[in-house]
């Protein structure tokens, strides 16, 4: 397994273009190994809306119909390229137990958890850095990150830091005391943590910042690698194109930071064996 991308997109989420049959035609293009569609899932803690979020994410009733496509995929295209059938799943604090429910009834190879809402709004909303304390918000976004970890939910973790997209700087102390105790929650977890590269197209340049760093920053990168997290590849394409999308930059950060990228390995978290880069 040399070459992988575990975090695409496709119609059912409502933001991006293309079936999931495009995004592997696109990766195979590209002679991947192995490839993993694990779009958006529904907002399983809007009680009684099949389709909360319809430009967001995917209707519950959709789920089993997704996973099903997704596995006649999966048969379609076996001895070209292992496709991988995943979900990114909302981490929602007190609706663990909906979300264990929601994905028991569906069969996964694995999970990526992200934390999506924090103090009941979007990370992507941009107006809400003019009209809160960025420091709470940051506070919070990582309290819920460690509690995504240890959840037992989740095979990955995606785009840490990505509460930092269009957040304002805050003082370096601030990163230097949340940093260490998020890299250590997610290891004594025992969770893989993606690279993803939806950062280089988020994170504007600005003051203090270069605006080329993906999801975890470098920062968090090496304490993630201190503690011997796993690290894994995420696109978050959401048009085929973008299937990849930075796969050479990140490989040149993690020889910069010391990580073996020569020698990937097939681990298994929680589900199936995902391809991961070792740091310890």
């Amino acid at each position: 397994m040399t070459r992988f991308d575990y975090h695409s997109h496709h119609y059912r989420c409502g933001h991006a273009s293309g079936g999931m049959r495009d995004y592997i035609e696109a990766a195979l293009a590209l002679e991947m190994t192995s490839f993993g569609v694990a779009d958006h899932g529904p907002a399983y803690w809007v009680n009684g809306i099949d389709h909360a979020y319809p430009l967001t994410q995917m209707a519950v009733s959709e789920l089993p119909v997704y996973v099903a496509e997704a596995r006649a995929l999966q048969s379609e295209f076996g001895g070209r390229i292992d496709v991988r059938v995943g979900l990114e799943a909302d981490f929602v604090p007190g609706r663990a137990a909906d979300l264990a429910e929601l994905l028991s009834a569906n069969s996964f190879d694995y999970v990526l958890g992200s934390v999506h809402y924090v103090l009941g709004r979007s990370v992507f909303d941009r107006a809400r850095w003019r009209q809160e304390d960025p420091v709470a918000v940051w506070r919070e976004y990582y309290k819920l990150v460690i509690e995504a970890a240890q959840s037992g939910l989740f095979d990955i973790l995606s785009h840490l830091t990505v509460v930092e997209a269009y957040s304002p700087p805050v003082p370096d102390a601030l990163t230097r005391e949340l940093y260490p105790p998020v890299a250590e929650a997610v290891a004594s977890a025992g969770c893989a943590v993606e690279i993803n590269t939806s950062g280089y197209r988020k994170m504007p340049p600005g003051p203090d910042r270069s605006g080329d760093e993906p999801f975890p920053n470098r920062v968090m990168l090496r304490e993630l690698i201190r503690c011997g997290v796993p690290l894994t590849f995420g696109s978050d394409c959401h048009k085929p194109d973008d299937v990849g999308f930075g796969h050479e930059r990140v490989m040149a950060l993690l020889a910069e930071l010391g990580v073996d990228t020569q020698e990937p390995v097939a681990v298994r978290i929680r589900r199936e064996p995902i391809g991961v880069y070792r740091t310890a």
